[in-house]
Protein backbone atom coordinates (compact mmCIF):
# COMPACT_ATOMS: atom_id res chain seq x y z
CA UNK A 1 0.00 0.00 0.00
CA UNK A 2 1.36 3.32 -0.63
CA UNK A 3 2.01 5.92 1.54
CA UNK A 4 2.19 9.78 1.89
CA UNK A 5 3.18 12.03 4.49
CA UNK A 6 0.59 15.28 4.53
CA UNK A 7 2.72 16.95 7.57
CA UNK A 8 6.34 16.76 7.78
CA UNK A 9 8.81 19.38 8.39
CA UNK A 10 12.88 19.95 8.35
CA UNK A 11 14.72 22.19 10.12
CA UNK A 12 15.10 24.11 13.66
CA UNK A 13 12.98 24.35 16.51
CA UNK A 14 14.23 26.91 18.94
CA UNK A 15 12.62 25.34 22.02
CA UNK A 16 14.35 22.38 22.18
CA UNK A 17 16.97 20.24 20.37
CA UNK A 18 15.35 18.00 17.59
CA UNK A 19 18.35 15.28 16.40
CA UNK A 20 17.05 14.10 13.31
CA UNK A 21 15.75 17.36 11.65
CA UNK A 22 17.43 16.96 8.36
CA UNK A 23 16.07 16.56 4.83
CA UNK A 24 18.23 13.57 4.93
CA UNK A 25 16.34 12.16 8.53
CA UNK A 26 13.15 12.73 6.67
CA UNK A 27 14.16 10.96 3.66
CA UNK A 28 15.51 7.75 5.41
CA UNK A 29 12.64 7.66 8.28
CA UNK A 30 10.37 7.68 5.37
CA UNK A 31 12.24 4.84 2.97
CA UNK A 32 12.04 3.20 6.32
CA UNK A 33 8.66 2.95 6.73
CA UNK A 34 7.46 2.68 3.27
CA UNK A 35 6.24 6.58 2.55
CA UNK A 36 7.26 7.67 -1.17
CA UNK A 37 7.39 11.03 -0.25
CA UNK A 38 5.88 13.83 1.71
CA UNK A 39 4.59 17.64 1.47
CA UNK A 40 7.00 18.85 3.63
CA UNK A 41 7.39 23.03 4.96
CA UNK A 42 10.48 24.94 6.94
CA UNK A 43 10.65 25.13 10.44
CA UNK A 44 12.75 28.12 10.15
CA UNK A 45 10.18 29.59 7.93
CA UNK A 46 7.89 30.13 10.64
CA UNK A 47 10.20 32.10 12.84
CA UNK A 48 12.70 34.06 10.09
CA UNK A 49 12.02 37.51 10.27
CA UNK A 50 12.15 37.00 6.13
CA UNK A 51 10.07 33.64 5.85
CA UNK A 52 10.74 33.26 2.22
CA UNK A 53 14.74 33.06 3.12
CA UNK A 54 13.63 29.57 4.61
CA UNK A 55 11.69 28.29 1.37
CA UNK A 56 14.60 29.13 -0.87
CA UNK A 57 16.65 26.99 1.80
CA UNK A 58 14.33 24.10 1.18
CA UNK A 59 13.79 24.49 -2.49
CA UNK A 60 17.27 23.95 -2.78
CA UNK A 61 17.11 21.06 -0.39
CA UNK A 62 14.59 18.86 -1.67
CA UNK A 63 14.63 20.34 -5.56
CA UNK A 64 15.31 16.85 -7.83
CA UNK A 65 13.26 14.81 -5.26
CA UNK A 66 9.36 13.48 -5.23
CA UNK A 67 8.85 15.91 -2.01
CA UNK A 68 6.28 18.54 -2.38
CA UNK A 69 7.08 22.13 -1.54
CA UNK A 70 4.61 23.48 0.84
CA UNK A 71 5.37 27.30 1.16
CA UNK A 72 4.85 29.17 4.68
CA UNK A 73 3.27 32.30 5.01
CA UNK A 74 2.78 34.81 7.42
CA UNK A 75 -0.20 37.19 6.02
CA UNK A 76 0.76 40.44 8.57
CA UNK A 77 3.92 40.58 7.07
CA UNK A 78 4.49 42.88 4.29
CA UNK A 79 4.54 41.24 0.62
CA UNK A 80 3.56 37.70 1.12
CA UNK A 81 1.22 38.33 -1.68
CA UNK A 82 4.80 38.79 -3.60
CA UNK A 83 6.56 35.39 -1.86
CA UNK A 84 2.88 33.26 -2.74
CA UNK A 85 3.72 34.46 -6.59
CA UNK A 86 7.56 33.65 -6.67
CA UNK A 87 6.66 30.18 -4.65
CA UNK A 88 4.72 29.65 -7.61
CA UNK A 89 6.44 30.56 -10.76
CA UNK A 90 10.33 29.56 -8.85
CA UNK A 91 9.74 26.21 -6.74
CA UNK A 92 6.01 25.27 -7.90
CA UNK A 93 4.73 24.89 -4.30
CA UNK A 94 2.12 22.74 -3.64
CA UNK A 95 0.35 24.18 -1.15
CA UNK A 96 0.94 27.20 1.32
CA UNK A 97 1.12 27.11 5.59
CA UNK A 98 0.07 29.04 7.88
CA UNK A 99 0.67 29.61 11.58
CA UNK A 100 -1.92 31.63 13.18
CA UNK A 101 -1.20 30.59 16.41
CA UNK A 102 2.62 31.74 16.57
CA UNK A 103 2.04 34.72 14.31
CA UNK A 104 -1.03 35.90 15.97
CA UNK A 105 -3.51 37.29 13.61
CA UNK A 106 -6.99 36.49 13.10
CA UNK A 107 -8.30 34.12 10.66
CA UNK A 108 -11.30 36.97 10.00
CA UNK A 109 -8.82 39.81 9.10
CA UNK A 110 -8.44 41.81 5.79
CA UNK A 111 -4.98 40.30 5.68
CA UNK A 112 -6.27 36.62 5.34
CA UNK A 113 -9.37 37.28 2.63
CA UNK A 114 -6.26 38.53 0.54
CA UNK A 115 -4.64 35.19 0.85
CA UNK A 116 -7.51 33.30 0.36
CA UNK A 117 -8.30 35.15 -2.47
CA UNK A 118 -4.39 34.18 -4.12
CA UNK A 119 -4.66 30.80 -3.40
CA UNK A 120 -7.91 30.43 -4.98
CA UNK A 121 -6.43 32.32 -8.14
CA UNK A 122 -3.40 29.49 -8.03
CA UNK A 123 -5.56 26.43 -7.37
CA UNK A 124 -3.87 25.91 -4.19
CA UNK A 125 -4.67 24.28 -0.64
CA UNK A 126 -4.50 25.84 2.63
CA UNK A 127 -2.25 23.60 5.31
CA UNK A 128 -3.94 25.35 8.48
CA UNK A 129 -1.73 24.84 11.78
CA UNK A 130 -3.64 24.67 14.66
CA UNK A 131 -0.56 23.75 17.08
CA UNK A 132 2.78 22.27 17.11
CA UNK A 133 3.02 20.99 20.16
CA UNK A 134 1.22 20.76 23.28
CA UNK A 135 0.51 23.99 24.55
CA UNK A 136 1.63 22.93 27.97
CA UNK A 137 5.48 23.08 26.43
CA UNK A 138 5.50 26.17 25.95
CA UNK A 139 6.91 28.61 28.53
CA UNK A 140 9.50 31.42 26.20
CA UNK A 141 6.30 32.51 23.47
CA UNK A 142 3.03 31.30 24.62
CA UNK A 143 1.07 30.66 21.12
CA UNK A 144 -2.76 31.16 21.12
CA UNK A 145 -4.86 28.11 20.54
CA UNK A 146 -6.88 28.57 17.14
CA UNK A 147 -10.38 29.48 17.63
CA UNK A 148 -12.85 26.67 16.53
CA UNK A 149 -15.43 28.74 15.92
CA UNK A 150 -13.31 31.12 13.75
CA UNK A 151 -12.02 28.12 11.52
CA UNK A 152 -16.17 27.20 11.33
CA UNK A 153 -16.96 30.59 10.06
CA UNK A 154 -13.37 30.67 7.75
CA UNK A 155 -14.13 27.30 6.33
CA UNK A 156 -17.79 28.37 5.75
CA UNK A 157 -16.59 31.61 4.02
CA UNK A 158 -14.73 30.42 1.97
CA UNK A 159 -15.95 26.92 0.39
CA UNK A 160 -13.91 26.86 -2.95
CA UNK A 161 -11.01 26.59 -0.89
CA UNK A 162 -8.97 23.37 0.00
CA UNK A 163 -8.84 23.80 3.78
CA UNK A 164 -6.56 21.05 5.73
CA UNK A 165 -6.52 21.50 9.32
CA UNK A 166 -3.28 20.49 10.72
CA UNK A 167 -2.63 18.79 14.67
CA UNK A 168 -5.93 18.91 15.40
CA UNK A 169 -7.46 16.90 18.59
CA UNK A 170 -9.87 13.80 18.48
CA UNK A 171 -11.89 16.28 20.69
CA UNK A 172 -11.87 19.16 18.37
CA UNK A 173 -12.65 17.32 15.57
CA UNK A 174 -16.11 16.09 17.87
CA UNK A 175 -16.84 19.44 17.61
CA UNK A 176 -16.39 20.53 14.02
CA UNK A 177 -17.92 17.42 12.93
CA UNK A 178 -21.05 18.53 11.32
CA UNK A 179 -18.52 21.10 9.10
CA UNK A 180 -16.25 18.28 8.20
CA UNK A 181 -19.72 16.15 6.80
CA UNK A 182 -21.52 19.07 5.64
CA UNK A 183 -18.13 20.47 3.17
CA UNK A 184 -16.11 18.72 0.97
CA UNK A 185 -13.58 21.59 0.82
CA UNK A 186 -12.26 20.60 4.85
CA UNK A 187 -9.86 17.75 5.57
CA UNK A 188 -7.88 16.77 8.81
CA UNK A 189 -4.57 15.37 9.22
CA UNK A 190 -4.02 12.38 11.84
CA UNK A 191 -1.02 14.27 13.35
CA UNK A 192 -3.05 15.18 16.44
CA UNK A 193 -4.54 11.98 17.25
CA UNK A 194 -3.04 11.72 20.44
CA UNK A 195 -5.41 12.10 22.74
CA UNK A 196 -7.88 9.09 22.73
CA UNK A 197 -7.57 5.31 21.99
CA UNK A 198 -9.39 4.23 18.94
CA UNK A 199 -8.96 7.33 17.06
CA UNK A 200 -9.14 6.38 13.66
CA UNK A 201 -11.49 3.70 14.04
CA UNK A 202 -14.03 6.20 15.41
CA UNK A 203 -13.33 9.16 13.44
CA UNK A 204 -13.94 6.72 10.15
CA UNK A 205 -17.16 5.87 11.50
CA UNK A 206 -18.37 9.17 11.99
CA UNK A 207 -16.71 10.83 9.19
CA UNK A 208 -16.18 8.64 6.75
CA UNK A 209 -12.31 8.30 5.25
CA UNK A 210 -12.29 10.80 2.51
CA UNK A 211 -11.53 13.49 4.85
CA UNK A 212 -8.81 12.21 6.72
CA UNK A 213 -5.16 12.11 5.37
CA UNK A 214 -1.85 10.69 7.21
CA UNK A 215 0.01 13.16 8.64
CA UNK A 216 3.01 12.79 11.02
CA UNK A 217 4.69 16.25 11.60
CA UNK A 218 7.71 14.76 12.05
CA UNK A 219 10.44 15.37 13.34
CA UNK A 220 8.31 17.29 16.50
CA UNK A 221 6.56 14.05 16.54
CA UNK A 222 7.27 10.20 16.45
CA UNK A 223 6.86 8.68 13.35
CA UNK A 224 6.28 5.75 13.76
CA UNK A 225 3.72 6.07 16.50
CA UNK A 226 1.51 7.96 14.54
CA UNK A 227 2.08 5.71 11.43
CA UNK A 228 0.95 2.62 13.35
CA UNK A 229 -2.22 4.69 14.30
CA UNK A 230 -3.33 4.14 11.08
CA UNK A 231 -1.64 0.81 10.04
CA UNK A 232 -2.69 -1.06 12.78
CA UNK A 233 -6.60 0.54 13.12
CA UNK A 234 -8.84 -1.88 12.97
CA UNK A 235 -11.05 -0.38 9.65
CA UNK A 236 -11.21 -1.41 5.91
CA UNK A 237 -8.13 -1.71 3.57
CA UNK A 238 -9.86 0.84 1.62
CA UNK A 239 -9.99 3.28 3.90
CA UNK A 240 -6.60 2.92 4.65
CA UNK A 241 -5.52 3.45 1.06
CA UNK A 242 -7.53 6.88 1.35
CA UNK A 243 -5.73 8.13 4.87
CA UNK A 244 -2.80 6.96 3.62
CA UNK A 245 -2.43 7.90 0.16
CA UNK A 246 -5.39 8.30 -2.23
CA UNK A 247 -6.52 11.86 0.05
CA UNK A 248 -2.92 13.13 -0.35
CA UNK A 249 -2.21 12.79 -3.92
CA UNK A 250 -5.95 14.30 -4.68
CA UNK A 251 -3.85 17.80 -3.33
CA UNK A 252 -1.02 16.92 -5.64
CA UNK A 253 -3.46 17.25 -8.40
CA UNK A 254 -5.65 19.74 -7.59
CA UNK A 255 -2.83 22.12 -7.85
CA UNK A 256 -1.44 20.37 -11.24
CA UNK A 257 -4.89 19.82 -12.41
CA UNK A 258 -4.39 16.54 -13.23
Amino acid sequence: MKIVDINCLVGHWPFRKLYKNTFADLAEIHRENGIEYGFVSSLNSIFYNDPFEGEEELHNIIKGTAYRHILTINPSLPYFAEDIRAGVELFNVSGVRIYPCYHDYMLNCEDMDRLCRILSEYNLPLFLTLRMEDERLNYIIKPQPVNLEDIRLFSVRNRNLKIILLNIRLGEITRLKELLIDQDNVYIDTSGLKDQLFSIEKLTATLGADKIIYGSEYPLFCLKSTLLEVVKAEIDENSKEKILFSNSERLYKLRNND
